[in-house]
């Protein structure tokens, strides 16, 4: 069985690398690889995947057993709290009339899952903008389009079926050690890595891609159609780098049910030492198989 698409090392790592460059370097991040396993003999390995493949199944909610093909949604960032926090704290003389200026900005998010997300941005109408003002909205745009699209992209893979489906991938090998069960990709050029625990619980994933390195803590939450992604924290070092110039952040997410499908309701995304920033999802439409 082949790993989903969106499950894909490139896009996780280019996602999580393009969402880092608002960040600075994290104090004494280590990224390490997970310890090794050895390897079973591939029947062994075959029948062990298959086996861990159908608990998993049952074990994770995903999109794929809601039907859920995508959702849209109207935003609305909290602006007070994502200008105090880039500020550390300092008042500006302008922050009243921008927040203003930003409040009335109509922000429409398009997430298909199989895709790339995609934000309509539309500034209210009236009289031309001067040029400091224009200057500041274009780049509220481009960052909160990086955050969101690029939170999204790092979600999908984590709710859409891809943590039980890499289980019983071909393209893998699975191992069992003291801890639980190692999943290794066998793609020379984009290597990754999950970490389960005893009972399948994901703990952990490393990507590496083209000299990057991102490493993946996910936390998961109990639902009636089971465990569900709530948050994660990650390292990423790019290219070039040494580990301690790793950037860190963490993403949280609530949900909101529409039409029997599991979406975000709440994204909070916190680039350590740079910025916070929480997003409103409502007015939700969701697109079904």
């Amino acid at each position: 069985m082949q790993r989903l698409p969106c499950a894909s090392p490139v896009r996780i790592a280019a996602a999580l690398v393009a969402l880092s460059c608002m960040a600075v370097p994290a104090q004494s991040a280590q990224v390490a690889a997970p310890a090794s396993a050895a390897p079973l003999q591939p029947a062994a390995a075959a029948s062990l995947g298959d086996t861990l493949l159908a608990k998993a199944t049952a074990l994770y909610a995903s999109t794929a057993k809601s039907g859920l093909r995508g959702f849209d949604c109207s935003v609305h960032p909290d602006w007070q709290k994502i200008k105090t926090s880039s500020r550390k704290g300092t008042p500006s003389a302008d922050s009243d009339s921008g927040i203003a200026m930003l409040n009335g900005v109509k922000i429409t998010l398009h997430a298909p899952l199989d895709g790339d997300s995609t934000v309509d941005w539309a500034v209210r109408a009236g009289k031309p903008l001067e040029a400091d003002t224009s200057a500041m909205l274009d780049r509220a745009h481009r960052g909160i389009e990086q955050s969101l699209t690029g939170a999204l992209k790092l979600w999908i893979p984590l709710v859409n079926g891809s943590v039980a489906e890499s289980l019983g991938a071909e393209d893998v090998d699975v191992t069992q050690n003291e801890n639980g069960y190692s999943v290794r990709s066998r793609d020379k050029r984009h290597s990754l890595t999950e970490e389960f625990d005893r009972n399948l619980l994901l703990t952990r994933t490393v990507i590496a891609d083209s000299g990057s390195v991102v490493d993946i803590a996910p936390t998961f939450q109990p639902t009636s159609q089971g465990l569900l992604l709530s948050s994660f924290t990650a390292r990423v070092q790019p290219a070039g780098t040494t580990a301690e110039n790793a950037k860190q952040m963490h993403i949280s997410f609530e949900y909101q049910t529409v039409s029997g499908a599991q979406i975000p309701a709440k994204l909070a995304v916190d680039v350590r030492n740079v910025v916070t920033m929480d997003f409103m999802l409502d007015g939700c439409t969701v697109s079904l198989k």
